[in-house]
């Protein structure tokens, strides 16, 4: 019996990793894409709001995740660390996060982890996604 408030997966799941990605790749393309004043191709503040606010949808989350405030916590504060690992890194912060969810994304689904380390694996890959599609985006417009 595994423990209470831990989650432990029987095979590797897809949606932890597609949709946190997904999502951070299509916001980082809206400001090359439309006109919209509060996205500016320079400042990523209003896709990692908007990040923060799509977290939300952690609570509801089924309850074999665990406490879904323990798992929002996780993705809030990973969200936030991994924003600002840009600013104090420079471009080599931006690879250690990609980086760091590739690794975490092949081996976190095998072993038991409480929900706010899940909560973190998920931040990863939001701001993965907004790295990767802010990189693609500038070289493609």
């Amino acid at each position: 019996m595994r423990p209470r408030g831990v989650m432990k997966w029987e095979s590797a799941p897809l949606w932890p990793v597609v949709l946190p990605s997904s999502s951070g790749f299509v916001l980082a393309f809206i400001p090359y894409l439309f006109e919209i004043d509060f996205f500016t191709e320079k400042n990523l503040l209003i896709p990692v709001l908007i990040l923060l606010i799509l977290g939300l949808l952690c609570f509801l989350l089924p309850q074999k995740y665990g406490n879904r405030t323990e798992l929002y916590s996780g993705y809030f504060l990973g969200i936030i660390v991994f924003y600002l690992f840009r600013f104090f890194f420079g471009f080599y912060g931006i690879a250690v996060v990609i980086l760091t969810w590739l690794g975490q994304s092949l081996y976190l689904w095998q072993y038991n982890f409480p929900p706010f380390r899940i909560g973190i694996w998920l931040a990863l890959g939001s701001m993965s996604g907004l790295y990767i599609g802010g990189i693609m985006a500038f070289n493609i417009f």
